[in-house]
């Protein structure tokens, strides 16, 4: 990955080595940054994760769980997600 100010936009990349592929992202310590190092891929997927999550949870309402299960439920998808 080659790190570059969003601003640059005539970018001297440093020749391609046969034996490397070059990617636009990637993920350090549990965070995902690009290549300008911002942290948009990891908000979008935390983002998609907690949305599944919550329609989860609504289908879960909706057939009948409620009270301390729904919750416990919730705090072992959607809490651990954004945590």
């Amino acid at each position: 990955m080659v790190v570059h100010l969003l601003t640059n936009k005539h970018l001297n990349l440093p020749p391609l080595v046969p034996s490397l592929t070059r990617v636009d992202q990637i993920t350090a310590l549990g965070i995902t940054f690009n290549n300008i190092l911002s942290c948009g891929p990891h908000v979008n997927l935390i983002t998609a994760k907690a949305a599944a999550s919550l329609y989860a949870l609504k289908t879960l309402k909706s057939h009948g769980l409620s009270g301390p299960a729904l919750w416990d439920v919730a705090r072992a998808t959607l809490l651990a997600t954004i945590y």
